[in-house]
């Protein structure tokens, strides 16, 4: 009887700290649609649990970012804005449509922002100086006038993808 209390004293507790952790998840149902917070706000956390040890996350709170779900839309989606945080969007609740989306973001959370520009700015670079070229853009660069956005590629006119500069 006594591990079954404190075994809910815990579970209890589990789950209050995750609500005192800034309010992770926040619910917007403006037509009353049956659903329970701390359902919500578990699956949410486990999923971020499971991404976390699927990518050897040593953290899975770094992958919970503040998620709103809002019920009661015809078309269901997820969004991230420009700080990482993510809306859910279902027609009712679904555990299997929560569960996919919160999948989704918790994957996108993986790259922090900084991480995310990192991988961005790098591909690109690498996309600018290795990518064909058309003739209008060779003679730009034979005449010395480099496109805009492309003043730091590397090659010489009229070297080819691929060819190696002689030195």
């Amino acid at each position: 009887m006594r591990r079954r209390i404190y075994l809910s004293a815990a579970l209890l507790t589990l789950l209050g700290c995750g609500q005192a952790r800034g309010g992770q998840v926040t619910i917007q149902n403006p037509k009353n649609l049956p659903v329970r917070e701390e359902q919500v706000t578990l699956l949410y956390s486990m999923i971020c649990q499971e991404v976390a040890k699927t990518y050897h996350i040593h953290d899975y709170r770094k992958l919970e970012r503040p998620l709103t779900l809002v019920l009661g839309e015809d078309h269901e989606r997820y969004a991230v804005d420009s700080e990482g945080m993510g809306t859910i969007y279902l027609h009712k609740w679904d555990e299997k449509s929560f569960a996919a989306c919160a999948a989704k973001l918790a994957v996108h959370n993986v790259l922090s922002i900084e991480q995310f520009t990192v991988v961005v700015l790098k591909t690109l670079e690498r996309y600018r100086n290795a990518r064909p070229i058309t003739v209008s853009e060779a003679r730009s660069y034979a005449s010395g006038n480099a496109l805009k956005g492309e003043t730091n590629r590397k090659k010489k006119a009229g070297q080819a993808v691929g060819d190696r500069p002689n030195n």
